[in-house]
């Protein structure tokens, strides 16, 4: 074998090992979003089931508006009005892009408020607080849509809805439409 011959073995081998390890690494790269994509999808599913629970176990929308729902969950006390106790704020938050449930914790005063009252006003002046805590339900949320079959929020039954959630440059989008329970 000359020089020529062994020189032109070695370029060869070199270009066979560098498509190798470019095929390989463009397989890695695509496992790698693949599985990013994945995660993503069953973190989507997993809030949508929660908000989607959330809503369908609720006896009434009390009130609605951009990014935010207010739900009454249930009349525990059959007293015909909604208690602190017994509300319960769905929030997303554009530019922390969050959303977030909020409730009153067993044990919080129980304040009677009547169904004619400005709901948005009310758990406004009390999310985050001590009566009516904030849960992180999900992060990085890109958008949430939503909208009633009727424009009067309380004679509402059912609550259609969209939801993005991103991961780098990927999203997800969920879409559901869930009755209430009345």
């Amino acid at each position: 074998m000359t020089l020529v011959e062994l020189l032109l073995a070695v370029a060869i081998t070199t270009l066979i090992g560098a498509a190798i390890a470019s095929m390989l690494a463009a397989v890695s790269y695509g496992t790698d979003s693949s599985k990013d994509m994945r995660s993503l999808v069953a973190r989507n599913k997993a809030v949508n089931a929660r908000i989607s629970a959330a809503i369908r176990g609720s006896t009434m929308v009390l009130d609605q508006g951009a990014g935010f729902l207010v739900l009454w969950t249930s009349d525990a006390d059959e007293n015909g009005q909604p208690n602190l106790l017994e509300i319960r704020r769905l929030q997303y938050n554009a530019n922390g892009q969050t959303f977030s449930s909020y409730t009153a914790p067993e044990g919080t005063g129980d304040v009677e408020y009547a169904l004619a009252d400005n709901f948005e006003a009310i758990t406004d002046g009390l999310m985050g607080g001590a009566a009516f805590p904030q849960e992180l339900w999900a992060t990085r949320v890109a958008a949430w849509d939503l909208a009633l079959d009727t424009p009067d929020p309380q004679t509402a039954s059912l609550v259609s809805y969209q939801l993005e959630l991103t991961a780098g440059d990927m999203s997800d989008v969920a879409i559901a439409a869930v009755a209430l329970r009345n």
